[in-house]
């Protein structure tokens, strides 16, 4: 029969018992997890040294050991060692021994990230369909008129002989070409995707994308490191090619005079193992990092969030697009970046079942 300190170390959820003394008594594998950090570090010091951040967490406890008060499934964030926050639910309780002598206190901690990740997608999920359709029908009710305004200013700055008159003139046309192309991209987010699949060479797509994005950068600046042995994956050339363009382009947006972009592919055998479920087996790998500005924690969690940006003259539909494209293509794409250090976004992509023998190069 296992001891209850087995018990204890093979719980699921994380366990932190504090003593009379208000010093941490037991601290469990699972709290190691949730926390990252060794229990060496953490065993026989005082709670509010042991977790100096997590206020929140040394306060119930410390309520719960000195005046009996409880919680239950109280949601808070555990911040880890290393940096970073784990969405937590805690439970504490006082402990008592054989004769009724009040022990120390416990909280039980619940790991909620797959619980809120769920909760988080399905809200996303309702967002963007709503938005779709609010974006789809806007822009239909705008195109018209638009086109009118553009034309009538195009009529104007043509009889218009007073040079000042006519630059306002232009000045409309350009403005209304820049909405319409805010519009355009509202329709491709909105419409359902008409997709041309068929077994694509990835790498002339980013041959592609550098081709038309290297100007204003040196050739030390544009890095390629191919695998030339990865197979062909299933999708639309012209699909793909928008989503490196968009992920290229912002890459070089975040640059500084001496910042670089590294663009390196490679297959992943064992999917299963780096994403998220959704997709298994084998799926080529597309990798777009760059040393530039980064991007701030707040914003990050919104990138992909319609009509959100942090550029002047953004349309807040690239990434969204872009995310919107690799989920048709039956993709995953995930994003990583540091303010002051840079970002990586990579796309997971299938590959095709139907392979040509040469090698991708």
């Amino acid at each position: 029969m296992a001891s209850y300190e087995d018990i204890l170390e093979n719980l699921s959820e994380g366990l932190i018992a504090v003593d009379m003394g208000g010093r941490v008594s037991i601290f469990n594998q699972s709290a190691e997890k949730m926390a990252g950090v060794s229990r060496s570090l953490v065993i026989g010091r005082e709670l509010k040294d042991a977790f100096k951040r997590d206020e929140r967490l040394v306060d119930m406890l410390t309520k719960t050991l000195k005046e009996g008060r409880l919680f239950a499934e109280y949601e808070e964030k555990l911040h880890r060692r290393l940096g970073g926050t784990t969405p937590v639910g805690i439970t504490t309780s006082q402990v008592f021994d054989p004769d009724g002598n009040l022990t120390g206190a416990v909280a039980l901690i619940k790991d909620l990230s797959g619980i809120k990740s769920l909760e988080a997608g399905s809200l996303h999920k309702e967002r963007l369909a709503y938005i779709g359709t609010f974006a789809a029908n806007l822009a239909h009710e705008i195109k018209n008129p638009l086109s009118g305004i553009r034309g009538a200013a195009q009529l104007l700055a043509k009889k218009v002989k007073d040079e000042s008159l006519s630059d306002y003139m232009n000045v409309i046309m350009k403005e209304a070409d820049r909405l319409n192309l805010i519009l355009n991209d509202m329709l491709d987010f909105a419409r359902p995707a008409r997709l041309e699949k068929k077994p694509l060479n990835i790498h002339k797509v980013l041959d592609s994308v550098v081709l038309l994005l290297k100007d204003g950068l040196t050739p030390e600046a544009l890095v390629k490191a191919y695998d030339p042995s990865i197979p062909d994956v299933d999708g639309d050339e012209g699909q793909l090619t928008q989503v490196f363009l968009n992920l290229v382009k912002n890459a070089k947006e975040a640059l500084d005079k001496n910042g670089e972009i590294r663009i390196s592919t490679r297959i992943i055998t064992e999917f299963h193992l780096i994403g998220d479920g959704s997709a298994t087996g084998k799926m080529v790998s597309i990798e777009v990092r760059d040393n530039g500005c980064g991007i701030k924690e707040e914003d990050l969690e919104q990138i992909f969030t319609p009509f959100f940006t942090t550029k002047p003259k953004g349309s807040g539909l690239g990434m969204a697009i872009t995310l919107k494209i690799v989920k048709e293509h039956n993709g995953l794409l995930k994003i990583d970046s540091t303010p002051g250090e840079g970002t990586v976004v990579t796309v997971y992509l299938p590959i095709a079942e139907r392979q040509e023998t040469t090698c991708r190069v």
